[in-house]
């Protein structure tokens, strides 16, 4: 039997080791309780870098802002040249000076521009009125010719934008062929549109009054360059020997010339004012990079949102990535800060239940932010070319695209309803007609006027059997001339087979699966009525396509215009006029068409803004029954981007909007 002393030591022995384990036990329980979860993902070296990583389809066609006429180019020049005036922040209708300190409207003729001092370019050469008498002279003499060394396309550039404030016979786009020759240069000149005051003032003498003027001296085509080394690097390009000096020299050598150093600048170019200078370009590849100019000036005073030189982002890297599960990785990863994504793949990123229910996106990416859906200036179509030829510029036999029948069946082979839910998950509102909703003035935006097709197999059949069975034999060139018996035979069947191809971006999976679809049903009923038609779909990069489109040797391809400027007449110039952007690709002329848009400008310059909404009603009807174009969608803009990366914004007049100088990362 144990004594007290014993059971007492005991008892306290026992005591301590239930207090021992006891406060192990807690010990424990309030590790776990509040131990930290596994680490979260390590800062990405971009951020750590200071640099944007950008991962997309999209490839430049030509960097030349006085050459350039494409939203991706534009992506790039507006981080790297400036103009006069530019967009407020988020705002499609404000426009607030830029590279002018201020500007006042003396009469509807006559504009006086203030020029801001103590700014250099690049290449360190001061900004001055020279050098903005210099641009837009440049682009005035370049005349919209595109890049193209082989087959320049005259008018089919944005030089139009200016030359409709101008001279109408002297373009182009406006007025017809040109000379080029020097009486030619000197009659551009002497329009005297950038009056030299002195250093700092100009004056832009005008010859039609509009409306449109700030929206016009806004974008890239009105970038304003360094005469120090657009001209040398012109000259070496071209190997034209050495500058004399004289500025009228160097416009008679560049006249009609579209293919510059500046439209493929493989080692960059310091010829902007802009936050960033180009580093290099590769056109094989289509990376490109951009650094930080060490010296800009900061920005437009009264800019929405902050420009802070100091905490720019000091490089942007842009690689294309035609895959987008490789593209999606990379983002994962920390290895790219934005990545293009496809409509079709929109679930990969954002809650698809959130989407679908209540419309809005929401990231399921950790660490990933996603921007938008925003409303654009943007309608998204098919394009049908006449007159279509080999690479040497010789007419193709087989015309399909002449034949309005054709083309029709093709807009009957496809529901774009379903499409837009199943394909583009509802990212986009179908298109009636070319002018998008919240196009200016009010009222441009017609949805009554509607195009004469809808989804119709049976319908698409007859129109190709009546195509097969009753070949058109009649056919024009460009000009309206006829052309010859024998050159062009549009007959096929069973024992005369024909290929059509449609031309599409590739990675743009989206409009590829839309392309395919289109191209199966035609290639079923073909099969149904032995009618020798085969149609196939042609991936290629978006820059090649639209070379290829200009250069008139593609039957029908991916198109989109992005509004310049919110304005219905940055519509219907470019896209139905006969020597502008679109119709000069697709080499349609339609007089009468060219006839109404004449009456259009004048009823604008004279402010009768109700015959201008009567006239592109007019203009809009005659394209939809003509089918010259298959509308599809009216488009949205979205972006996805690492959560580490502040001041993304937005803006519809600048299509992607990206402007990286008010972009910068934050870690906490």
């Amino acid at each position: 039997m144990m004594s007290k002393k014993a059971i007492a030591r005991n008892t306290v022995i026992l005591l301590a080791i239930v207090v021992i384990l006891g406060a192990s036990l807690i010990g424990v329980i309030v590790y776990y309780a509040y131990k930290p979860g596994p680490p979260g993902p390590a800062v990405p070296d971009y951020v750590t870098d200071n640099k944007i990583i950008i991962e997309g389809v999209g490839t430049p066609q030509w960097l030349d802002p006085h050459v350039s006429y494409y939203q991706f180019d534009y992506f790039i020049l507006q981080n790297c040249v400036e103009m006069l005036l530019w967009y407020n922040g988020s705002s499609a209708t404000d426009v607030i000076p830029m590279l002018a300190e201020s500007w006042t409207k003396i009469d509807d003729y006559t504009y006086e521009f203030t020029l801001r001092q103590g700014i250099k370019f690049q290449d360190g050469t001061p900004f001055n009125a020279t050098a903005v008498w210099f641009s837009f002279n440049r682009l005035l003499i370049k005349d919209g010719t595109s890049g193209s060394p082989t087959r320049p396309v005259h008018g089919s550039q944005a030089a139009w934008i200016i030359q409709q404030l101008l001279d109408f016979s002297l373009s182009s786009a406006l007025g017809g062929s040109q000379p080029y020759d020097e009486a030619w240069v000197d009659a551009v000149l002497a329009q005297n549109f950038v009056e030299i005051v002195d250093n700092y003032k100009i004056r832009l003498n005008i010859q039609h009054p509009t409306t449109q003027l700030p929206y016009l001296l806004a974008q890239v085509w009105a970038a304003i360059t360094s005469p120090s080394s657009v001209i040398p690097k012109d000259y070496e390009f071209h190997e034209w020997g050495t500058w004399d000096g004289d500025y009228r020299s160097y416009f008679i050598k560049t006249a009609g010339i579209g293919n510059t150093y500046f439209c493929v600048p493989e080692e960059g170019w310091d010829f902007g004012t802009g936050p960033y200078l180009l580093d290099s370009f590769d056109p094989t590849t289509y990376h490109w990079v951009l650094k930080k100019n060490p010296d800009y000036w900061g920005g437009p005073a009264g800019f929405e949102l902050p420009i802070a030189p100091d905490n720019m982002v000091e490089t942007i890297e842009y690689n294309y990535i035609e895959s987008f599960s490789t593209r999606l990785l990379d983002l994962k990863q920390g290895k790219a800060t934005r990545i293009g994504v496809p409509q079709d793949q929109v679930y990969s990123v954002i809650d698809r239940d959130q989407w679908v229910e209540n419309g809005t996106a929401v990231s399921i990416i950790p660490g990933v932010t996603w921007y938008g859906p925003y409303s654009t200036f943007v309608t998204d179509w098919m394009n049908f070319n006449s007159n279509v030829t080999d690479a040497a510029g010789n007419l193709l036999e087989f015309q399909p695209m002449a034949d309005w029948r054709i083309r029709l069946a093709i807009c009957h082979a496809i529901n774009l309803t379903e499409a837009n839910i199943d394909i583009m998950n509802r990212m986009n509102t179908l298109a009636t007609n070319l002018i998008p909703p919240n196009t200016a003035p009010e009222g441009a935006y017609n949805p009554d006027i509607t195009p004469p097709w809808t989804y119709n197999l049976t319908r698409a059949a007859e129109l190709i059997v009546d195509a097969m069975n009753n070949p058109i034999t009649e056919f024009t060139f460009y000009n309206g001339t006829p052309i010859p018996p024998g050159v062009v035979d549009n007959s096929f069947g069973p024992d005369k087979p024909r290929t059509i191809e449609l031309y599409v971006p590739s990675g743009a999976t989206s409009w590829q699966k839309i392309w395919t679809a289109i191209a199966e049903n035609l290639n079923l009923i073909s099969i149904r009525n032995d009618t020798g038609l085969t149609f196939t779909v042609v991936p290629v990069p978006i820059g090649q396509q639209y070379t290829l489109a200009m250069e008139h040797r593609v039957y029908a391809y991916w198109g989109g215009w992005v509004a310049d400027y919110n304005h219905v007449l940055n519509w219907l110039g470019p896209m139905y006029y006969s020597t502008m952007a679109y119709f000069a690709w697709n080499l349609w002329n339609i007089t009468a068409i060219d006839a109404l848009y004449d009456e259009a400008i004048e009823a604008d310059a004279e402010g009768r803004i109700s015959d201008l909404l009567d006239i592109n009603d007019q203009m809009n009807t005659m394209v939809n029954d003509g089918a010259y174009y298959f509308w599809m969608f009216y488009d949205t803009d979205y972006f996805v981007y690492s959560s580490y990366l502040k001041g993304v914004y937005y803006n519809a007049a600048l299509g992607d909007g990206m402007y990286f100088a008010t972009m910068y990362y934050e870690t906490e």
